[in-house]
């Protein structure tokens, strides 16, 4: 299991007349009666994070637990490391995670990180996640995009060609106006996309807790991640096996996991010799999108 440090930690958080200790058990106690009702990670057949609660469920009982019980930014990301930590490897948990910049703890395992690495130290820019954001949604619909736009062109040809007729006098004139209402027409779409994708995007980075937190970014030979400081212990990597593929832009290179979250790594944060090395070395690892 990852972030062996912290599992034993033991977490209190105070909320509506129960305090809860998050450890190697999930305990509830009533602050009334102090009698506890002690849970096993392995019983646990859901969990989810919205942008202000928590949410453990048990067969008998759902607990839920807002952000705003909470001391600081960092209770929040110790008690989620050590609630993913604990539900790595568990099966049948229906898990439910959103906003949510970096990957969930439970895709990480314990690595060998004694080879040769690459890894910086950072905090995520607005512009990174959006121009990422912005490629990502793209690539998964740049097909239906100028499949409309020429769909759009031949439909606006064959309007004009009903309507004005003369097609042996009019063909060039015809096809150069349809030509540029299909391209206006994806254009459009494009930008509408580029609005909703910065807009969903720039609320993750007000929402998410780690994104005012220090972020190590690793690339090794087993795998790679990006883990807020103030946790990582120097081991942790998710394997290059759960990478599904990887996309480029001009400020990140992100690797899309299995489970469809994204490890977004900045290049500003590496020296300019080593973006390349590190563009190649993530290259040779996982097809790229």
């Amino acid at each position: 299991m990852a972030f062996e440090a912290l599992s034993g930690l033991m977490l209190p958080v105070s909320q509506n007349d129960r305090t809860f200790v998050i450890g190697d058990y999930f305990a509830v106690f009533d602050d009334d009666t102090d009698i506890p009702e002690v849970y096993e990670w392995k019983s646990v057949i859901g969990y989810a994070e919205t942008s202000d609660s928590f949410e453990v469920d048990f067969e008998r009982e759902k607990y839920m637990i807002p952000k705003n019980a909470f001391i600081d930014n960092m209770q929040i990301i110790h008690f989620r490391t050590i609630v993913e930590g604990m539900l790595s490897g568990v099966k049948g948990v229906q898990i439910r995670i959103r906003d949510r910049i970096i990957p969930p703890k439970f895709n990480y395992s314990n690595a060998d990180l004694s080879t040769s690495v690459f890894t910086a130290t950072g905090i995520y820019a607005e512009k990174e996640i959006n121009t990422g954001s912005v490629s990502h949604i793209y690539s998964k619909l740049k097909f239906p995009i100028w499949l409309i736009a020429a769909l759009t062109a031949v439909g606006s040809f064959l309007a004009m060609w009903g309507i004005g007729r003369d097609l042996d006098k009019n063909y060039i004139f015809y096809l150069v106006i349809a030509f540029f209402i299909g391209l206006g027409t994806g254009i459009v779409i494009y930008l509408i996309m580029c609005i909703f994708a910065r807009y969903r995007y720039s609320g993750f980075l007000k929402r998410d807790v780690s994104t005012v937190e220090n972020i190590v970014f690793i690339v090794a030979p087993d795998g790679f991640g990006a883990i807020e400081q103030c946790i990582y212990c120097g081991k942790e990597l998710i394997p290059w096996s759960f990478a599904k593929y990887y996309y480029e832009t001009k400020h990140s290179i992100s690797i899309v996991c299995r489970d469809k979250s994204v490890c977004c790594i900045p290049k500003h944060l590496f020296q300019k010799n080593e973006q390349n090395d590190l563009a190649e070395y993530i290259a040779a690892r996982v097809a790229q999108d």
